[in-house]
């Protein structure tokens, strides 16, 4: 029997900032020293950034990360430490690594063996399959190495080390990006995989927001039997130790041997590679440890606080401060105000309320009172004399034919424009307030309410939308949101008495189909079934068939629409990549 005490370092990382990165391994490294730890353990690709996509096709890009490793494994005094970064192996092909580090050196290098490369992940296009399974002896005892997608295989090198090795701890360092219910699905996975090989899982994942992703962290630890010992907090960054008695290992092994993968899996997976490391082994003199982390939390929880992590970490690194929202007064322009002054502060959010001769005036009076509940400055710049202008510009074309879309959606370009301008002269970016209900039907202005840098619920259906209000006026601090805004119709108010049920069904219908079609790959026959069979709440055949084809054909719109955070299982953008011109129709 022994303990063996290991830190979990879940860091928020900045893709391409490689001093930056090395500088925040070797802080949490010192932070795992100071807890007693025996080992540490850092996300995947921890130097580097997760995904760092295209860089690592620029040799002096891997030359410098490799650098940082090196340097960085001279803060690895009298501990160990497990930490990822992208390694040239001497055939000249690329591997997503991990490293061990301990007294200055580099002892070991794994490469990753199964590379994703589905849904965001693209890493078979950077990335060699790696071969070996390394099992490192560490104060006594047997530590597995893995990383991120080689846990999701039923036959991974966690097999090979537990069953062939004698691996009592498996480390795995992960890149795996938040969406709603992953959690679950990640908290299921290490238990079982923990269960099968009778050994202790420990899971550490990233944290923070990197151009469409946002990572939540949530690292946690199984244990022999698969019960779940600890789990850390999502989207804060954290580093935490816990004790693991390795005689709870022997005793589930001794009731029952781990499965042994086929032999063709074996070969495929390489051999074992044992390796000890010499570190201190502080023994009965490790200080006391607070009780294992278990934080838990509401599925509304942590979808707000991922779209806060990903607008704060959007706009912090690409190296801004300030941003401007065009205030309408409806829900989804609030939502996104309230999100962005949570992730950036009140002084650094700007409302522009750009009204016109459509504009109602209580919509008016719910913007300011927005602003005035937020503690935002608002500015008020009415469109009428803009609008005037574009009509007389457009008369001699227009005059002949009956007024439409063209004239409507004059008014969301000139603000598309003004937002633009301001953006432009103050060096703010300009956050965009469309929905994934409206994105996928096209119920947005190209150039108009589109115009922006990031589109903060773009991921968000309307009907969740409405729930996320309800939560950040519940949790507070303060109800931020008025009541009027959440129980008025939507409307564009583009032309008088406009409401989006004109030109839409309920939301709740809307989101249902396009959650079938867009996420689950239902045909347009199939949603028509399944909507027959709810009989009075389901749509009737027409509604489905219409809304399949608006979500097929604006497909290009939303090929120009600025990025924004991923929270679905399925995000338009860099989940769904379907041809522009293209006449299936599903």
């Amino acid at each position: 029997m022994a303990i063996f005490r290991v830190a979990l370092a879940q860091i928020n990382t900045t893709v391409g900032d490689l001093e930056g990165n090395r500088a925040a391994a070797a802080a949490a490294i010192n932070q795992a020293r100071d807890l007693g730890a025996h080992l540490v353990v850092l996300p995947e690709l921890t130097i580097t950034g997760y995904p760092p996509e295209d860089l690592v096709l620029w040799p002096s890009f891997v030359e410098r990360n490799e650098r940082q490793l090196y340097e960085l494994a001279g803060s690895t005094r009298g501990i160990v430490a497990v930490v990822g970064f992208v390694h040239a192996g001497a055939n000249g092909r690329l591997y997503n690594a991990a490293a061990t580090i301990a007294e200055g050196r580099v002892i070991d290098i794994y490469h990753k063996i199964h590379l994703p490369n589905y849904g965001v992940f693209d890493e078979r296009r950077y990335f060699t399959p790696g071969s070996g399974c390394p099992v490192l002896t560490v104060a006594g005892v047997r530590v597995g190495i893995n990383v991120c997608q080689d846990i999701w295989e039923p036959a991974g090198p966690g097999e090979v080390q537990s069953s062939e090795g004698g691996a009592e701890i498996l480390v795995s360092l992960n890149g795996s990006p938040y969406e709603m219910g992953k959690l679950e699905t990640r908290i299921a996975l290490v238990s079982e995989y923990a269960r099968r090989n009778r050994a202790y899982a420990v899971y550490v994942n990233q944290v923070g927001g990197q151009d469409e992703l946002v990572f939540d962290g949530a690292s946690m630890v199984a244990g022999p039997a698969g019960e779940l010992i600890a789990l850390g907090p999502s989207f804060e960054e954290t580093v935490f130790a816990i004790d693991l008695d390795t005689g709870f290992v022997a005793r589930a092994r001794s009731s029952g041997a781990p499965p042994v993968p086929a032999p063709a899996q074996l070969a495929q997976l390489g051999p074992i590679r044992e390796l000890a490391v010499d570190v201190p082994d502080a023994g009965p003199q490790l200080p006391g440890l607070s009780p294992p982390p278990m934080h838990r939390s509401s599925k509304l929880e942590r979808a707000y606080k991922a779209l806060v992590t990903g607008t704060r970490d959007y706009i912090h690194k690409t190296g801004f401060k300030k941003v401007a929202i065009a205030l309408s007064g409806g829900i989804d322009s609030t939502i996104v105000a309230v999100i962005a002054v949570d992730a950036l502060g009140s002084e650094n959010v700007t409302g522009v309320a750009l009204p016109s001769r459509y504009s109602s005036e209580g919509s008016v009076d719910d913007a300011e009172e927005l602003a005035r509940r937020l503690g935002i400055t608002l500015w008020n710049l009415p469109i009428e004399a803009a609008h005037r202008g574009f009509e007389e510009l457009l008369d001699p074309v227009f005059k002949e034919t009956e007024p439409g879309l063209a004239e409507e959606n004059i008014q969301s370009r000139i603000r598309g424009t003004t937002m633009m301008a301001i953006a432009n002269k103050f060096n703010w970016l300009v956050l965009t307030t469309g929905n994934k209900s409206e994105m996928a039907t096209g119920y947005a202005t190209i150039y108009g309410d589109m115009a922006g840098a990031f589109a903060v619920i773009k991921d968000v259906p309307k009907t969740l939308v409405y729930e996320l209000c309800g939560y950040r006026n519940e949790v507070g601090p303060g109800s931020p949101i008025p009541q009027s805004v959440i129980e008025k119709p939507p409307s564009a108010e583009l032309r008088p008495g406009q409401l989006d049920q004109d030109s839409l069904p309920p939301y709740e219908i809307l989101d249902r189909i396009l959650d079938q079609y867009v996420v689950e790959l239902l045909s347009s026959d199939e949603i028509v079934a399944a909507e027959q069979a709810l009989g009075a709440a389901g749509a009737d055949e027409a509604t489905v068939r219409r809304l399949t084809r608006l979500i097929d054909i604006n497909e290009y719109k939303r090929r120009q629409a600025p990025p924004g955070v991923k929270i679905t299982p399925l995000a338009f953008g860099r989940d769904r990549r379907l041809p522009i011109a293209n006449r299936y129709r599903g």
